[in-house]
């Protein structure tokens, strides 16, 4: 794994990832309220719509949303705290996605959701260099 600082959606990258969670509305669309998958909600139509569908078909799993764009669960419900073993299964199911292509993942913590990078870093220690974790900007 590698760092950098650099805007998700701008940097070159074969996949880019948005932090999520397994929240789904009465509607059955997904949970896409904050930060980055706020920002993915509204440059991609419906997409709240096709991760509904992914999450209540196959779970609050890595998905690929739409070619290129993968969500990646770092907790289970909007309002729960960021969970080490979702994040590092999340991990895990990105490297079975992704292979070897570029990709860029959002650094899934802050500060104040509970756990400093530092923490979630040692679980993902174990991503390859193609994954660059990024602080966008």
């Amino acid at each position: 794994m590698k760092l950098a600082k650099c805007n998700l959606w701008i940097e070159p990258a074969d996949y880019r990832g948005i932090p999520t969670s397994g929240a789904l509305r009465p509607d059955g669309t997904a949970v896409l309220d904050r930060g980055l998958a706020l920002e993915a909600a509204r440059r991609f139509t419906d997409i709240d719509v096709d991760l509904g569908r992914l999450l209540a078909s196959r779970g609050n799993h890595v998905h690929l949303i739409r070619p290129g764009l993968f969500s990646f669960p770092v907790k289970q419900y909007a309002w729960s705290g960021l969970d080490l073993r979702i994040i590092e299964r999340s991990g895990r199911e990105l490297c079975a996605l992704v292979g070897s292509a570029r990709t860029l993942l959002p650094k899934p913590t802050t500060d104040h959701a509970g756990f400093p990078w530092e923490k979630v870093a040692e679980v993902l220690a174990f991503l390859p260099d193609n994954v660059v974790v990024i602080d966008h900007g």
